[in-house]
């Protein structure tokens, strides 16, 4: 179960980095608003602190 969370946790990082590539690119022009790219943002960054935080937790577990 846990390596199907990790897919698709992967999986929404990969495509709103794929978004906020293509926003990048088309600049004005894009389809995206202030808030969606936002997201994006959120998106990319919260995947990190998550991965760090389960590390945190059975790293603790391992320790005891």
């Amino acid at each position: 179960m846990t390596t199907y969370i990790q897919k698709l946790r992967n999986k929404s990082v990969r495509n709103a980095e794929m978004k906020l590539s293509k926003h990048r690119e088309l600049g004005i022009k894009s389809p995206y608003n202030v808030f969606e790219v936002a997201e994006f943002l959120d998106t990319i960054k919260n995947a990190d602190s998550e991965t760090g935080q389960v590390e945190t937790i059975f790293f603790s577990v391992n320790m005891n």
